[in-house]
């Protein structure tokens, strides 16, 4: 009788001590998940100025500036994209929809702020408020 009187408070010692490792494991992850402002402060006014000069594509000299300029913005993105994923172990992968954003940005339809979207997608994905769940 007493042994299980012993295993049980043994039992509820283990599983108190699982709740503790549990929520710190929790109160971990959600701060290693939380957004960080000071990437939108930079990548946001690099998309904002690489639209702007999307809208240069209307005119002859605009078309062949823009593609010079898409194709740098295409790899700066790409690296934070790239780094981001690999310091916090996510599972999304970004690459197609940064595709997908290129190919729109290099079409007739390229003066669609596309980069801006791109970057404000990514970062409300990686903030808390693309976390919830409804």
């Amino acid at each position: 009788m007493e042994s299980a009187l012993s295993q049980r408070e043994q039992n509820a010692q283990l599983n108190q001590e699982r709740k503790k490792t549990d929520s710190t494991r929790i109160q971990l992850e959600n701060e290693g998940s939380s957004h960080n402002p000071l990437t939108l402060i930079i990548f946001l006014p690099l998309a904002v100025t690489a639209d702007i000069c999307g809208a240069l594509d209307l005119t002859g000299f605009g078309a062949i500036l823009i593609r010079n300029i898409d194709i740098p913005v295409l790899g700066i993105l790409w690296l934070w994209r790239i780094l981001g994923q690999e310091s916090k172990k996510q599972k999304q992968n970004y690459s197609y929809q940064l595709m997908l954003t290129f190919l729109v940005e290099l079409s007739p339809f390229g003066i669609i702020p596309t980069w801006t979207t791109f970057v404000l997608y990514c970062y409300f994905k990686d903030a808390k408020l693309g976390k919830q769940k409804i």
